[in-house]
């Protein structure tokens, strides 16, 4: 992609020499920020703006261009894209908009720009963009008029589906003096979408930083095997999450909602940082331009006492670790006091201190120390005497935190005009308060956590050849398996299974029994699809032959009066298992993401509590101990009020044969185990329900 974002000569097309022509404000744009490469211009008419003439026709544009910036009525493009063939342009920039987020007929017209792109070999960006910026080279190609001061080089990548999207952010961060590697206008993702552009700017020398405005995933699957193995921090604000957004995405950049539970889920298991809104995004990236918060030892130094525990409080939320400071350096703090009456700890109030130099001082001894792994730096300012008194001290603050290469966040409070003002006179973040600056550190953290880490690649073998048997032989009905034939295969996978088989009378029923041993449970051998409990197709805790043959019969006539068509399909007895917890093991196949599984509070109650952890499969024995750790009831789980502690072993086990189970055959579009019935430390796990579905 590099004659993509650093092209030699580049072609725009649609441009005239009348004033509101959209298509001049691109050339206007690349003169302004200093393209050092040739600019050709072609219109419908000829004329002459910026001292260059208009060609007529793409025929007369010479051979050997790198890129084309088109904006045209959308009609017009497919024939455009033909003419560019001829001329061997390799790389198209199409901002018109009109196609497939707009109508039927616009999604013809963008078939039928994809098929002529495809015959000549070229790539498309867009269409229904903004184009592709890297100010650091003079390549600035939005068709409406950039500011210089609002563009600057830096070492941050925008990639973002919506153009308006993309013109907010870059705003944002010019704002908080944040300069931009690249920045590039996906619009309707056409030809290449976000896992192309991710796989240039990871490799990108100029970009350090990666933020993401995303309304759809085009490859979920291959996204999060990218973004897994990048050390860059990528931060996302993936939006269109909810029934009521959809529409509007869909004629926006023809995006469909999805599973926003299994993103969030998937995101965080390959290192991605999710956030919400705008605000948070511009935020994170203040923070991941500062050094890395190896550590969670955090200082707070603030010249205000309520500031400080509003910091502190949002600290420990945040799961920082106020760090001690030395007797020695405490007592020297509270010796420029002029009161005197205020105690220094952490956080370090200044209180009545009002030496700027003195606060420097403050934060390299803090800063020096091996115990320290950032600060956060609260300052309170009277607008006018002080400003230029603060100016100097941000300054100083920042030199501090690029000198020990460790994180110092600075929050200043002033008025609107005196924060304003900081701000122009700094080329560096400045936050506005603590809940700005701390989450994003603590993501900051956790990112560098996760580089340092080394991630454990290996997942349990499974024995695919019993299992596959299994599928091509069991009697499916409509892709619904049996119940039996689940816990058969969920039994191939080395998932511990409840004893159980079948019989079609009552004698043989209760031969099984004997076998079983009692107590034992009756169920009806249903198709996947159904829920036994809604269906009364359950008796549990059937303790002698009397209540089996009365079971039994019971069961039989609920058979043929609720599913007559099952009622051949014989009943199933199994060992009962009393005590232990119950936990739900699920799967299932994201269009998206492909195998996700799923654990969470089992039993009848799952879809109510909702207590469930994701990860897209295969899992590694770490994220399988991580899934069961992330439940709001792992406190039942690891013992509480007098109950035993659960075999926690044996579930994380059981995870990771799931995931294996999910990978090794993707026909399998969802499964439930549901309940797995864990057992004392020590004692197991064992499955006692299971659905599948093909």
């Amino acid at each position: 992609m590099d004659k993509l974002f650093s092209p030699q000569r580049v072609a725009v097309i649609g441009v005239s020499d009348q004033p509101e022509n959209l298509a001049r404000h691109i050339v206007e744009n690349l003169f302004k920020f200093g393209f050092p490469g040739e600019v050709y211009m072609v219109g419908k008419s000829q004329g002459v703006i910026f001292g260059q003439r208009i060609l007529s026709s793409v025929s007369e544009l010479p051979l050997g261009l790198d890129l084309a910036i088109v904006l045209t009525p959308a009609h017009t493009v497919p024939g455009i894209i033909e003419e560019c063939g001829l001329k061997e342009i390799p790389w198209v920039v199409v901002e018109s908009g009109g196609f497939g987020e707009y109508s039927e007929e616009g999604k013809k017209i963008e078939e039928d720009l994809l098929t002529a792109a495809r015959k000549w070999g070229m790539r498309i960006v867009g269409p229904n963009g903004i184009g592709v910026m890297n100010p650091g080279y003079g390549l600035v190609c939005p068709f409406f008029p950039i500011h210089n001061e609002a563009l600057k080089p830096g070492k941050v990548a925008v990639l973002s589906q919506s153009g308006g999207a993309l013109l907010a952010l870059l705003n944002l961060l010019g704002s908080g003096n944040i300069g931009i590697s690249k920045a590039i206008s996906m619009g309707n993702k056409l030809d290449l979408n976000e896992v192309d552009y991710l796989k240039y700017l990871i490799e990108d020398r100029e970009t350090e930083i990666i933020a993401i405005y995303l309304e759809s995933i085009a490859d979920g699957r291959r996204f999060m095997e990218i973004a897994r193995g990048c050390q860059k921090p990528i931060i996302l604000q993936k939006v269109n999450t909810s029934s009521s957004s959809a529409e509007i995405a869909r004629f926006h950049t023809s995006a469909l909602a999805g599973d926003d539970r299994v993103l969030d889920a998937v995101m965080r298991q390959c290192g991605v940082i999710r956030v919400k809104d705008f605000r948070s995004m511009v935020n994170h990236v203040k923070v991941f331009s500062l050094p890395p918060m190896k550590g969670n030892r955090l200082v707070i130094i603030s010249r205000s006492g309520g500031m400080a525990i509003v910091a502190a409080d949002l600290a420990e939320e945040c799961g920082f670790h106020l760090a001690p400071l030395s007797n020695a350096f405490l007592e020297k703090v509270q010796s420029s006091f002029r009161a005197k009456v205020i105690r220094p700890t952490n956080p370090l109030d200044l209180g009545d201190l009002f030496d700027f130099k003195f606060y420097t001082e403050i934060a390299e001894e803090v800063l020096r120390g091996p115990g320290v792994d950032g600060i956060l730096f609260q300052h309170a300012f009277a607008p006018g005497q002080e400003t230029e008194k603060s100016i100097k001290l941000a300054n100083a603050l920042h030199h501090l935190s690029e000198t020990y290469k460790k994180p110092l966040a600075i929050c200043y409070l002033s008025d609107e005009r005196g924060m304003a003002f900081v701000k122009k006179s700094v080329t560096f973040p400045l936050f506005t308060e603590p809940g700005e600056a701390l989450p994003a550190l603590a993501s900051y953290y956790r990112h560098c956590q996760r580089i340092k880490s080394s991630e454990d690649s290996k997942h349990p073998s499974l024995r695919n050849d019993k299992i596959q048997s299994l599928i091509e032989n069991l009697s499916q009905c409509e892709g619904r398996l049996l119940l039996h034939e689940a816990l058969e295969i969920v039994a191939a996978s080395g998932i511990d299974v409840a004893p159980y088989s079948l019989a079609n009378d009552p004698e043989e029923a209760l031969r099984k029994a004997r076998e079983l041993g009692y107590p034992v449970v009756l169920k009806l051998n249903l198709p996947s699809i159904l829920h036994k409990t809604e269906l009364n197709g359950l008796i549990l805790n059937i303790q002698d032959e009397d209540q089996l043959r009365i079971g039994f019969h019971e069961m039989m006539e609920r058979s043929k009066k609720g599913r007559s068509d099952h009622s051949s399909s014989g009943l199933l007895i199994q060992k009962m298992v009393t005590g232990g917890k119950e936990l739900i093991l699920g799967g299932k196949h994201d269009p998206s993401f492909g195998p996700i599984v799923l654990i969470g509070l089992g039993g009848i109650y799952a879809e109510i509590f909702k207590d469930i952890s994701l990860r897209a499969a295969p899992i590694t024995e770490r994220e399988a101990i991580e899934m069961i750790e992330e439940l709001k009831g792992i406190e039942i789980l690891q013992g509480t009020r007098g109950s035993f502690p659960s075999d926690l072993g044996s579930i994380k086990e059981a995870l990771l044969k799931l995931s294996q189970l999910m990978v090794g055959f993707p026909q399998i579009k969802g499964i439930d185990i549901n309940p797995l019935i864990v057992l004392e430390k020590g004692d197991g796990s064992m499955a006692v329900d299971a659905r599948i579905i093909f």
